[in-house]
């Protein structure tokens, strides 16, 4: 059995790494010099992954499955508000300037779940383990729209003064139900409610849902290629602790928080998967846009993504044998 693992795990590594390289070696061709390029692939990406959930749930769940995975959705959350507690607990420390207080809070703790989550789960489990995924998903969405959003926007307050942000806005709400998120409730709530879903809607949705897997590695490629290693050598001291937290605390976290509990082995493996991911490229946008530390966000979204190529096999023979 302990063969075997080693070799599927190896198996899915070198499909990922593939298709990664491949979207790295497209970009040093120059195919994705122009931003308006990189744009392309990435609206593709989040145009497939609404129709890939959608059809993910409706497929592979029953209402009863559906209902004893609600029973482990307090998990995610759980974990997620462990790992933001051991963020304040490091921001009353030395190790974390004061201007980056926020934007290493919401770093902390939130992970790119779909564009690297999603190929990762399937590649190592098929569309079986993209429901449980899902759940992880939810949890860290709400985590983002909410006490992340608020955080780098008191970065914001603290640079430049002005009124202190609410925790929940309109405009958060607004920013929350994502057509990914859309997708995954609409899934739900067809299956919960038993609506009969028409089969070329079914059928349309699972061909654009494939281009996700392939289009989402291409881009984790292209934004590798364009971060660049030379940036990655000299990192402060907040990084690698955001590194730490996207590789070892956040998935023993989830380990020990959902070891004791009596789910599907499927379900543990990608809950620990999905909260060992990179940095959510979001929050690049979200410094930029509300006055957190921009460059921060940058570079522990560039280094949590380039150093997931480097802890991929550990992190997948590791989950494998639990």
């Amino acid at each position: 059995m302990f063969t075997t693992t080693i070799l599927h795990s190896l198996s899915a590594l070198c499909v990922l790494l593939i298709i990664i390289g491949f979207g790295l070696w497209l970009s040093s061709k120059g195919m994705f010099d122009a931003p308006k390029s990189r744009l392309i692939v990435s609206r593709l990406v989040n145009t497939s992954i609404p129709c890939f959930l959608f059809y993910s749930v409706i497929s592979k769940f029953s209402q009863e499955q559906l209902l004893n995975l609600l029973k482990f959705a307090g998990v995610p959350f759980l974990t997620v508000a462990i790992n933001f507690i051991i963020s304040l607990i490091l921001v009353r420390t030395p190790l974390v300037r004061p201007h980056l207080k926020g934007t290493f809070i919401a770093t902390f703790s939130a992970a790119s779940v779909l564009f690297v989550g999603v190929p990762l789960v399937t590649t190592m489990y098929g569309s079986d383990g993209i429901p449980y995924l899902l759940v992880y998903f939810f949890a860290n969405c709400v985590f983002i729209w909410t006490i992340g959003l608020y955080n780098i926007q008191l970065d914001g307050v603290r640079k430049g003064g002005g009124e202190i942000p609410k925790l929940i806005s309109k405009e958060s709400a607004r920013k929350f139900f994502s057509p990914p998120l859309i997708g995954f409730m609409l899934g739900l709530s067809a299956v919960m409610l038993s609506v009969p879903i028409p089969k070329f809607i079914e059928t349309s949705t699972r061909y654009l849902g494939q281009l996700t897997t392939p289009l989402a590695l291409i881009f984790v490629g292209i934004t590798i290629y364009h971060i660049g290693f030379d940036k990655l050598k000299h990192l402060p001291r907040e990084v690698w602790l955001v590194l730490l937290s996207c590789f070892l605390i956040r998935p023993l976290t989830m380990y020990f928080c959902t070891m004791p509990l009596d789910m599907e082995p499927l379900m543990r493996k990608c809950f620990i998967l999905g909260s060992a991911l990179p940095v959510s490229t979001v929050f690049a946008v979200l410094a930029k846009t509300y006055g957190g530390d921009e460059e921060f966000a940058s570079e522990t979204i560039g280094a949590s993504t380039v150093g997931m190529i480097a802890v991929l096999p550990i992190l997948l023979i590791a989950v494998n044998l639990i």
